[in-house]
């Protein structure tokens, strides 16, 4: 926000240069982007009055004689068609500095000795709001008398420092003329007095009721709504003075009744807007949301298609502009106007940089609503409205006002304790120090011993606790008197979580096995889903959609790890390489069960296998080792999904409950994703492992004795499972049984139909002696009467 430091010195006592006070304000924590000089641009021009003007024969050209306040007038060639005898013009002399990098010289022009140029608005940068020319049709002629060699900047009142200052969003007060002297004061240590606000009311011309009604519909998003009548209202240019603040904080000056209400945003920080009576139908303003599809053009002439999110106020009929962004161009006040309705009010901050944002329109005012405008102030900006209105003589106020607050606010106080503010600012001030500071700001402050009892300033909205209180006590106490003290801390021994800790165990066990880490995206493309052909019901097809995704491919937060490993195994194999053993650990998504919860995750884990010595078995196994690190033993049955090929797949639990699933991949699911030849995967849910793991047993000394081995092949139904025979067989061999291996499964017509002979490597032994035949022969025997009752296997003669 620009502010002409002139401005600031009516409010503020300010006796600093303006590199000074900006410094003291930077380190108060207000920003500061730069200092301008309204007068920067030109230099050496001065007030002239021309004695003579002659023209030069054959030429548009005037031979001027100009009194530039100089020993002798100056000669001075001039083409404008405005010049004249008697005129009081602006001299750019011999070695003046114009806008654009234009040097004067003296010299000559068909002729004659040229000492000097007569100055347009333009070529000085003088827009006619600030000061009224012809433009580049001709020279500025003043409009008043001045002592010849006058500098002009006086007439245009330039050369005044303007500060920019850089508003935060947490500090809506500093965006007016008012929040930055009041800050300014504190900062100082100055004092700071704001005008006695008195408003004028004309009698005898009725009251506000008497020309306009106004109905606020939504007292969400317009918390308050104040509005007063101007009759009689001459419409003219403003003072210069109110030219000159304006030109100074950047606002291009209008008419009388447009500049007020942007002095007053300006100064205050409340945007107002002022209404053409006459062209509001049946005079009567309404703020209520927008219809759906309603049109509205506004000031600037462009059309807008509204939604029923979006505030308006409208007239009896249709909308005549957005509240708190933009007026309509129905309602503008124009040369003609004499009735004038202005309006403050307090419009909701997110409503309006939502609607600001789907309309693409950026204003002041929008941009001041949006980081919050002070409703307990809104009556007094609209006073203030009305006080310039009396000063500057341009209507009269009609006596009464419109003042819609069903909410009133009330003072907020917040408590704070002395020794807590020294701690979290580490100074050792007093409760009476931390009472001037904020007293400085505006606070009424109570001191009670060790507490502190604030009561916030109304133009002060960025206060929720006692840590805020906190930060303005340090700002003006200094960031630079903060004393300097050794580093000290605690140290804390770290440790890793326990989601941590289980991936750690996993991955290191995989490695050892030979396996490398894939990293993937967890939002894939749904078509990956559908390629697995699940059933519909599975909830693995109910995945959780991106709101904004990159593209399709990326729209989905993935339910299963499987599409991701199949695609990483298709790119490892349309590359060239042989063979891959691939894993990866993340996180799968599900859609919630109740609104608090939308979204739920599991941490998963899936394993890739393919190349010359890939089989089911050999990822079986590496499933089972690594389930066995744990502590966890398996039980292997068939089943799995519809993705594994049928014959080669199984479920793995524990404790009856499934904890994977291992399997070679479905020919046609593998054609889906471009891979030729066998893969095999294994679903891993890790979320579960920690539940089901069991302590690792001791480790167990050498053996001293020596083993001995059998081997037995069992003629069974083709139907019967492997895995359930081998844990028989273990049960069966009682303590003395050490190992049991699968070693070949053999079919043949011999062996009678739908038969099958599978052949076991038994290892037999005891920690305290070396076995007989006897023991052995004993055991056999149940195993192959267990084995005979259970599954009605016998021994392969």
């Amino acid at each position: 926000m620009k502010v002409p430091m002139k401005w600031l010195k009516e409010y503020a006592e300010i006796n600093l240069s303006a590199e000074e006070y900006a410094s003291r304000m930077v380190m108060a924590g207000n920003g500061v982007e730069g200092i301008d000089n309204t007068g920067s641009l030109f230099d050496n021009v001065v007030v002239g009055h021309v004695l003579s003007c002659e023209d030069i024969e054959g030429t548009h050209l005037h031979l001027c004689k100009v009194d530039a306040g100089q020993e002798e007038p100056l000669q001075v060639v001039c083409g404008a068609p405005n010049v004249h005898e008697g005129a009081w013009v602006c001299v750019a002399l011999d070695g003046a500095h114009l806008p654009g990098g234009v040097k004067i010289k003296k010299g000559k022009l068909r002729g004659h000795v040229s000492e000097g140029m007569l100055c347009s608005g333009p070529e000085l940068d003088v827009p006619a709001g600030l000061y009224p020319h012809c433009g580049e049709e001709g020279i500025i002629l003043l409009k008043e008398e001045y002592k010849p060699g006058t500098d002009v900047k006086e007439v245009f009142h330039l050369g005044d420092d303007v500060i920019d200052f850089e508003v935060l969003a947490n500090r809506p007060d500093c965006l007016s003329v008012w929040g930055l002297a009041r800050e300014s004061a504190a900062v100082l240590d100055s004092h700071c007095v704001m005008p006695e606000i008195a408003v004028q009311e004309t009698e005898g011309i009725g009251r506000f009721e008497d020309y306009a009604r106004i109905a606020v519909e939504d007292d969400e998003l317009c918390p308050r709504y104040c509005a007063r009548v101007i009759k009689n209202v001459k419409i003219g240019p403003s003072p210069m003075w109110m030219r000159e603040y304006l030109y100074g904080a950047g606002v291009r000056p209008i008419n009388n009744i447009v500049d007020i209400t942007n002095f007053v945003m300006l100064e205050t920080g409340h945007p107002m807007h002022a209404f053409d009576l006459s062209r509001v139908r049946d005079h009567t303003i309404v703020v209520r949301r927008a219809h759906e599809n309603e049109p509205l053009t506004t000031l600037d002439g462009k059309e807008y298609t509204l939604t029923p999110d979006m505030l308006v106020i409208s007239d009896a009929e249709r909308a005549t502009g957005l509240a708190g962004i933009m007026g309509g161009e129905e309602s503008e006040i124009v040369e003609g106007t004499t009735d004038v309705l202005f309006e403050c009010a307090a419009f909701d901050r997110t409503n309006n940089r939502l609607t600001s944002r789907a309309l693409g329109i950026r204003t002041e005012s929008s941009g001041r609503f949006e980081k919050g405008v002070c409703v307990r102030t809104t009556m007094e900006a609209l006073e203030r409205a009305c006080m310039l209105v009396n000063m500057l003589e341009c209507g009269d106020v009609v006596p009464g006002a419109f003042d819609h607050y069903p909410n009133p606010q009330n003072p907020q106080v917040i408590d704070a304790e002395v020794d807590r503010i020294n701690r979290r600012i580490s100074c050792s001030l007093s409760g009476g120090e931390m009472a001037d500071i904020l007293e400085r700001l505006g606070f009424e402050v109570e001191v009670s011993g060790n507490e502190l009892s604030c009561t916030v300033p109304e133009w002060r909205m960025d206060f929720e606790s006692d840590a805020d209180i906190s930060e303005e006590v340090l700002r003006l106490y200094g960031y630079d008197r903060i004393p300097s003290t050794l580093m000290t801390g605690v140290t804390m021994a770290g440790r890793r979580s326990e989601r941590q800790t289980l991936l750690d165990a996993v991955k290191n066990s995989l490695i050892g096995m030979g396996f490398y880490e894939a990293l993937n995206f967890s939002f894939i493309s749904p078509k990956w889903i559908a390629a697995l052909n699940l059933p519909e019901d599975d909830p693995r097809t109910r995945f959780i959609s991106i709101r904004n995704p990159l593209g399709e491919d990326t729209s989905v937060m993935r339910t299963t790890l499987v599409p991701s490993m199949l695609n990483t195994l298709a790119l490892n194999i349309n590359r060239g390489n042989a063979e891959g053993r691939l894993f990866e650990a993340a996180p799968v998504f599900a859609e919630g069960k109740t609104e608090t919860t939308p979204a739920t995750e599991k941490l998963s884990l899936c394993l890739g296998l393919y190349g010359e010595k890939a089989d089911f078995y050999a990822l079986r196994d590496v499933v089972l080792c690594l389930l066995g690190a744990f502590g966890v033993k398996a039980s292997v049955s068939a089943g799995g999904d519809g993705y594994y090929h049928p014959g080669r797949r199984a479920v793995l639990a524990a404790d009856g409950v499934e904890i994977a699933r291992v399997g070679e991949i479905h020919p046609d699911i593998a054609e889906a994703f471009d891979i030729e030849g066998r893969v095999y995967l294994a679903e891993i849910d890790l979320w579960k492992l920690p539940e089901l793991a069991r302590p690792v047993p001791e480790v167990q000394p050498l053996p001293r004795f020596p083993a001995v081995t059998r081997d037995i092949a069992l003629v069974m139904d083709e139907a019967v499972e492997v895995g359930p025979v081998m844990d028989l067989i273990a049960r069966a061999g009682g303590k003395l049984i050490e190992d049991v291996r699968l070693f070949d499964i053999y079919r043949d017509i011999k062996l009678g139909p739908n038969r099958k002979s599978v052949a076991f490597a038994l290892s037999f032994r005891a920690a305290d002696r070396t076995l007989t035949d006897a023991e052995i022969s004993a055991a056999m025997e149940k195993i192959l009467t267990a084995c005979a009752n259970e599954f009605g296997a016998a021994l392969r003669s």
